[in-house]
C-alpha cells in the first residue's frame, strides 16, 4: 500500500502548487479549499485530498503511469502469453514450469486494472489535479488493491518455487513427496488466498469524503475532490493505523521474504554446486550428463536468475517501506515527503520492467523453450 501526504484539515486551506505538466489553471497563485461539512465535523484533523500534483511533483511520473506503462504491459502480456503457449504445447509442465506458469498468468492480469485507469485520466483526459470525488473507490480498488492481489501472489508463488528447487537439489530423495505436482498446486493456491487476504483490509480501511476545490479546467469554478480520512470504525489516529498497517506490511510482505529469498539463494548455489562436483566426480569415465540432468541444471539456474531479479527489485522497495514506516511511525524528517511518493513511481515502473524478465531467463536457458517460440512463427 502506498501512503499518501498528510493534509491538514482546516475550514479553509491555503496552498501554493507548481504545476509539472500543465498551465490550464494558474497553479501559482494560492488555491482557497473549502472543506464540505462532512469532512469538517470529523473528530480528527487527519484528511488526505488526493491531488496529483502533490503526489507526482515532477511530472514525469505522469508520463510514466500514462504513456510507458500501457505500452510495457501490453508487451509483458504478450510475451508471457506466448510463455504459456509453448510450456502448454509442447509438454513442459514440470513442477518448476507450473510455478513459472503460475507466476506468468498473475504477472499478466496484475496490470490490466491500474494502468487502464492510469492512460483514462493522465493519456486521455489529461487529468493532472484533484480526483474526483466520483472516481474515489475506483481509483483506489484499480491502483492499490486489486493489482496487489496479483502481485503479491506472485511474489509468494517466486519464494515457493525457490524454496522447493532448493529442496530438489539438496534433498532429491525427499522432493517427490514435499514438492509432488499436487502439493504445488495448494501452494499456489494458499499463495492467492494469502494475499487475498493481506490486501483485504484495504478495501475498507479510507472513509471517503469530499471536498470543494478550483474546477480543472477554470479556476473560477470548483469541483468536488476525493479525500480519504479514518473510517468510523476504527478506533485509533487514522496516521498511528496507517502506521502500524505498514509496519505489519513491510515485515510479513517485505523483510521476512527477502530474507528468505536471500538464503534460499545462497543455499541452492551452493547445493548445485556440491551436486556439481560429485556428479563430475561420478561420471568423469562417462559420457556425460544425461539429458534430464542437463534439464534439472538449466531449471535450477534458471530458478536462481529469477530470484536474483526479485531481489533486485524488492530491496529498494522494503528500503522505502521502512522509511515510509519511520516517517509516519516516528515523525522522521526526511524533507519533501513527496520524493517518497516519486521514489514509490519509480519502483513500480523498475517492478514492471522486470516483469518480463522471467520470459528472458527462460529464452535464454533453455533450448527447447527458444525452439518452441520459433516453431509458433515458422
Amino acid at each position: 500500500m502506498e501512503s499518501l501526504t498528510n493534509m491538514q484539515n482546516a475550514t479553509r486551506l491555503n496552498r501554493t502548487f507548481e504545476d509539472p505538466v500543465s498551465n490550464s489553471v494558474n497553479l501559482n497563485t494560492e488555491l482557497n479549499l473549502t472543506m464540505t461539512s462532512n469532512i469538517t465535523n470529523l473528530t480528527d484533523s487527519e484528511v488526505i485530498v488526493v491531488d496529483f500534483r502533490q503526489f507526482y511533483k515532477y511530472g514525469f511520473e505522469f508520463i510514466l503511469y500514462g504513456y510507458f506503462m500501457p505500452v510495457w504491459a501490453s508487451m509483458s502480456i504478450i510475451m508471457y502469453a506466448l510463455m504459456i503457449t509453448v510450456f502448454i504445447r509442447y509438454g513442459m509442465t514440470s513442477k518448476t514450469h507450473i510455478c513459472l506458469i503460475a507466476i506468468a498468468i498473475c504477472d499478466s492480469v496484475s496490470p490490466i486494472a491500474p494502468t487502464s485507469i492510469w492512460v483514462y485520466f493522465f493519456a486521455i483526459k489529461k487529468h493532472f489535479y484533484y480526483l474526483p470525488f466520483e472516481w474515489c473507490k475506483i481509483y483506489h480498488y484499480t491502483t492499490e488493491v486489486i493489482p496487489q492481489f496479483f502481485t503479491y501472489t506472485s511474489y509468494f508463488i517466486t519464494i515457493m518455487m525457490t524454496v522447493q528447487r532448493y529442496v530438489m537439489v539438496a534433498h532429491p530423495f525427499k522432493a517427490e513427496k514435499l514438492c509432488s505436482k499436487t502439493v504445488v498446486y495448494i501452494m499456489i493456491v494458499l499463495c492467492f488466498l494469502t494475499s487475498v487476504a493481506i490486501r483485504l483490509v484495504h478495501l475498507f480501511h479510507y472513509k471517503y469524503s469530499e471536498t470543494t476545490v478550483p474546477g480543472i479546467d477554470n479556476a473560477n469554478t470548483t469541483m468536488q475532490a476525493c479525500t480519504f480520512s479514518r473510517p468510523d470504525w476504527m478506533p485509533v489516529s487514522f496516521y498511528t493505523y496507517l502506521g502500524f498497517l505498514m509496519t505489519a506490511q513491510t515485515i510479513i510482505v517485505g523483510v521476512i521474504p527477502c530474507t528468505v529469498l536471500v538464503v534460499s539463494e545462497l543455499l541452492m548455489i551452493r547445493a548445485i554446486n556440491v551436486r556439481s562436483a560429485k556428479r563430475e566426480a561420478m561420471t568423469s569415465k562417462a559420457k556425460g550428463q544425461s539429458k534430464n540432468a542437463k534439464s534439472e541444471r538449466r531449471l535450477t539456474i534458471t530458478t536462481i536468475c529469477i530470484t536474483a531479479v526479485t531481489l533486485f527489485y524488492m530491496v529498494p522497495v522494503v528500503i522505502i517501506q521502512v522509511i515510509d514506516v519511520l516517517v509516519l511511525m516516528f515523525d522522521l524528517d526526511i524533507g519533501d515527503y513527496n520524493n517518497l511518493r516519486t521514489a514509490i513511481v519509480v519502483l513500480n515502473v523498475l517492478y514492471w520492467m522486470c516483469i518480463p524478465s522471467n520470459f528472458f531467463i527462460t529464452c535464454c536457458l533453455s533450448r527447447e523453450f527458444r525452439c518452441g517460440i520459433r516453431s509458433l512463427f515458422i
